[in-house]
This record gives structure tokens, sequence and C-alpha cells, in this order.
């Protein structure tokens, strides 16, 4: 018998984290962009230091990957504003 897959808690934060942040994108308001803000704060303020700058990676993946399957506009100008967000996060690691 193999031994059961190790619990990884970032990325469940991470799987919360893009979970919140699907639904927001599909509806694409742009006063919900604090909402998604927010989640990504959590998902930071769950995870370990050393470990933010692959859960920022993981959530733009994320989003951009559900943003291959998205044609709307207001929909791709939402998950840029969360991107943006994302990158300026990212700033703390370079």
């Amino acid at each position: 018998m193999s031994p059961a897959p190790s619990h990884n808690p970032a990325m469940e934060h991470v799987n919360k984290c893009t979970a919140t942040l699907r639904p927001l994108i599909h509806a694409g308001e742009t006063d919900s962009i604090p909402h998604a803000e927010k989640a990504i704060d959590d998902m930071l303020a769950a995870a370990p230091a050393d470990q933010h700058k692959a859960s920022l990676d993981h959530v733009r993946a994320a989003i951009d990957a559900h943003c291959a399957s998205v044609f709307a506009p207001h929909q791709l100008k939402f998950a840029d504003a969360i991107n943006d967000y994302i990158e300026r996060l990212m700033t703390r690691f370079e």
C-alpha cells in the first residue's frame, strides 16, 4: 500500500483563493475587485512567508487558465486588474 499524499496547507489556501476568484472573474464587476484583493491577501496571511511567491504564481496561473476560456471584455478587464494586483505584490520578491 502506498503512503497517503502529504498534506499541503499552502495549496489549500491557493485553492480557496482561486475558488473565490473564479466567480468574481465570471461576473466581472469592477466593484468586486476589493473582494478579489482580499481573497489574495487572506491567502498570503494564511500561508507561510516562504510560500508567498509560489502561492501568487499558482493563483496567477489559475487566473490565466480561467481567462483562456473567457471571452467577455469585462471579465478579461477584471482578471487583468487582479493580475496587476498580483504583480504589485510580486515586487516584494525582486
